[in-house]
């Protein structure tokens, strides 16, 4: 059976053929070994590893990435992910595949190219892309590909174009294949062991990088039963089982106090004595839930009353005795079906107003001098209007609202 045969099968064939049992990722850069947490971040989410550097380039490159494919196994199934601060081996591995050549192949991810295939192209069906790049103020270097009457003509020719990124903060691109930019990074934001690494950018990329190739993969996830499960430990105090489901550096931070912890024994120590006892009245419920491919955001409605100090949302207060209501939002990060962090927001004027700590006529001096009146903070009709999706009270802060 050829390969030409293989090149004339639709997407669905692909599909039917994709039942791989062990998801195999490689990895490949320029150089002779690779970043040791970034190839532990693909270990943990559970694929066999293997890293290929680029050496000589070229044909003999894509080749060799084909057989240390195959060398997986005949039904085994692989993914590319090229990383390098330079970006040669990610642009030969975006151009090496603009056609179908290798059935096995699932997906593709490519991190700061130094040269786009042409803008328009469109890679096979039968594998997934995804292309990560750094600021792109200054353009990108893209290959365009005559082409005549759907045939290629003429040579190949390398040019400078500006591609609006949009707003900047790290959302797609509008050209013919997944690509990303990350605006504020240099090439190598994605690598721990390089001056350019950028901790938000390589997690945002990383997200997208993970979703990609488990729809190679056709792989699903429950993500949700890992925080389900960590809600239900810490709730009931069980804080020694809460922390065998978190990562070893996981992080858990309340932003509005900065209370939480970072690692295996602060965590502990905060999920024991700081985070219960909880008020006998403590209530959450669920408003909504937005699931990704390793986060998952709850927004909260919130209620307790202030019976006894709380250490994490009202540190070193004693009880004031108030009904208490707020909207909490919790975004929690898995890894590897364990948790590496959970941040946790919520309005802090809007606490310390119903507990008596805050009122709306304390303005300062010099804010009344300029004609403030009130500050603008509200109390408990914020976490029902979130709960109704509506408050008769909507806009009333601002005082030229009709």
């Amino acid at each position: 059976m050829d390969s030409e045969w293989f090149r004339a099968q639709d997407k669905s064939f692909f599909n039917s053929l994709n039942q791989t049992k062990t998801p195999n990722v490689i990895l490949t850069a320029e150089t002779e070994d690779f970043d040791e947490e970034t190839t532990r971040q693909w270990v943990d989410e559970g694929f066999n590893v293997a890293y290929l550097p680029l050496l000589q380039g070229g044909n003999e490159y894509i080749e060799r990435i084909h057989a240390t494919g195959d060398a997986f196994g005949v039904s085994e199934y692989y993914a590319v992910l090229s990383a390098t601060a330079f970006g040669d081996a990610a642009s030969l591995i975006l151009e090496g595949h603009l056609k179908p050549t290798h059935p096995k192949l699932c997906a593709i991810v490519a991190y700061y190219p130094s040269q786009l295939p042409s803008l328009h192209s469109k890679f096979p069906p039968s594998f997934k892309v995804l292309v990560h790049l750094a600021d792109i103020e200054a353009g990108v270097t893209v290959k365009t590909h005559p082409q005549m009457l759907g045939i290629s003509g003429g040579k190949a020719k390398i040019a400078k174009k500006h591609i609006n990124p949009g707003a900047g903060y790290g959302e797609g691109l509008k050209i013919s294949f997944p690509a990303y930019t990350y605006a504020g990074v240099a090439s190598g934001f994605a690598e721990r062991d390089l001056e350019e690494y950028d901790a938000v950018a390589e997690s945002v990329a990383f997200s997208r990088s993970l979703n990609t190739v488990r729809k190679g993969f056709r792989i699903e996830t429950d993500i949700e039963t890992v925080r389900d499960d960590l809600v239900d430990l810490t709730a009931a105090g069980n804080a020694d089982k809460a922390i065998q489901s978190m990562r070893p550096f996981a992080h858990v931070i309340n932003g509005p106090t900065l209370t939480g912890g970072v690692g295996t024994k602060n965590l502990k120590r905060f999920y024991s004595d700081f985070f219960q006892p909880l008020p006998p009245t403590f209530r959450a419920r669920l408003l909504s839930r937005t699931i990704g491919t390793d986060r998952i955001c709850d927004e909260l409605y919130i209620s307790f009353t202030h019976t006894e100090e709380i250490p994490w949302i009202l540190p070193e207060i004693p009880a004031t005795n108030k009904k208490v209501e707020i909207a909490m939002v919790s975004i929690v990060r898995t890894m590897g079906e364990r948790l590496e962090s959970e941040h946790v927001y919520w309005d802090q004027a809007s606490v310390l107003v119903q507990t008596g700590l805050l009122s709306a006529k304390m303005v300062p001096e010099a804010m009344k001098k300029k004609g403030v009146e009130e500050l603008p903070v509200v109390g408990a009709e914020a976490a029902r209007a979130m709960k109704r999706g509506s408050s008769k009270h909507l806009n009333e802060l601002m005082s030229d609202w009709e």
